[in-house]
């Protein structure tokens, strides 16, 4: 099993390949352009290699910092991407009380979530098998422990259903600010540029310069810092 996770690891960095599921690990790293490799952080990652927007840097030897609140994704996420810090936990604001955390029936579902009514909105509210009480940390807090200052900080990718703006706000954006920020959204462009997630990544510097189509309901948003 270890050589053959080697041997892939050496096919995916030696051939332009994609695991996002729309092209996007392509996307941020024209975005980036950095010569060397940098740093990445993932809040809301999910699978360590199904569907990511960051195994193709991992491939490719960057730092990654990737949190998730799902416990169950620990042992798998370790397994496969040991040289990654996976921070299992929840993101927002550290002034909130510990939050409710729905976990659903599928034992690595992408629609986990803190936000009910984001189950309500897609019609899932019955495939909910448990929901666990977890603390919160600020973004900064996590990044405040993982990242050095040798490292050269390349990408935000956000995708917490439908809890991206409290994520976005919980971080210190004059101590770090990656060159791109990627967050998941589930409006067109007109409706994006009306959002609390445009209004605040404007406030703190970033420019909005593209959206990806994962499916019709569901695209990603990029944001750039020019300064």
């Amino acid at each position: 099993m270890f050589i053959t996770q080697r041997l892939k690891e050496v096919i995916y960095r030696r051939y332009d390949i994609t695991f996002s599921r729309t092209g996007d690990d392509i996307q941020l790293l024209k975005l980036v352009n950095f010569a060397q490799p940098g740093t990445y952080v993932d809040v809301g990652c999910w699978h360590p290699i199904k569907a990511s927007n960051t195994y193709r840097f991992y491939a490719r030897g960057w730092k990654g910092i990737c949190i998730d609140a799902n416990p169950l994704i620990k042992t798998t996420f370790n397994k496969y991407r040991p040289n990654d810090n996976f921070v299992n936990c929840l993101i927002g604001s550290e002034s909130s009380v510990d939050m409710e955390y729905f976990l659903l029936e599928e034992e690595f579902s992408s629609m986990n979530t803190l936000d009910y009514q984001f189950l309500l909105d897609h019609g899932i509210q019955d495939k909910i098998k448990t929901i666990l009480k977890l603390p919160v940390l600020s973004l900064k807090s996590v990044l405040d422990q993982h990242l050095t200052t040798s490292d050269k900080l390349a990408f935000f990718d956000v995708d917490v259903e439908g809890y991206d703006l409290e994520v976005l706000k919980s971080n210190d954006w004059l101590k770090y600010r990656p060159k791109v920020v990627m967050v998941e959204s589930n409006l067109n462009i007109e409706e994006d540029l009306k959002s609390e997630v445009y209004s605040f990544m404007k406030s703190v510097g970033y420019r909005y310069i593209a959206k990806s189509v994962v499916n019709r309901s569901l695209e990603n948003t990029f944001f750039i810092d020019d300064n």
